[in-house]
């Protein structure tokens, strides 16, 4: 794989919803049906600077993708972050997930002007457990039944890195 990382593009926006969409199925994330293009604008024009959206891509393909959010909408969060990461099924089990976070924790020492970033991630998503453990993020604890996924409910855990760690 020959990965490049770079901040996304409007013209990226159809393939980082495919990537998402491959997903939906899976109790992983929040929605329970198929998101379009249309429907994640404001989402895509929602990064700036301070919170960005990067993909990766190999050989000029768009092959996943990882944004900062803001944590929560108040000043006194202003400096740390909710982490998304998602591969492509295609791109999975190469080591492109640690790479990702590997970059995105360089932004953050480097360029950022953020010092803590947390990751939710629901109980059943090994894989991101171990992803984010082996990246040096550590679990903070669990929310209890926060979630109806396919009727089911599930635990969301935190995991969380600060700047210093």
């Amino acid at each position: 794989m020959a990965i490049t990382f770079r901040r996304a593009r409007k013209t990226d926006l159809t393939k980082i919803v495919m990537i998402f969409n491959e997903s939906v199925d899976l109790p992983i994330n929040d929605e329970v049906e198929l998101i379009t293009p249309a429907s994640r604008q404001d989402w895509l024009a929602s990064f700036n600077d301070n919170y960005p959206l990067w993909v990766a891509e190999d050989d000029g393909d768009v092959v996943a993708w990882c944004g900062l959010e803001p944590f929560y909408p108040h000043p006194a969060y202003r400096f740390s972050a909710e982490i998304s990461i998602y591969v492509s099924r295609s791109a999975q089990h190469q080591g492109l997930g640690r790479r990702f976070l590997n970059f995105a924790d360089q932004q953050v020492q480097t360029s950022l002007p953020i010092k803590t970033v947390v990751a939710y991630i629901y109980q059943g998503n090994q894989p991101s457990q171990k992803l984010f453990s082996s990246a040096g993020f550590t679990y903070w604890g669990t929310l209890h039944h926060i979630a109806t996924l396919n009727n089911q409910l599930y635990d969301l855990l935190i995991y969380g890195r600060t700047c210093d760690e």
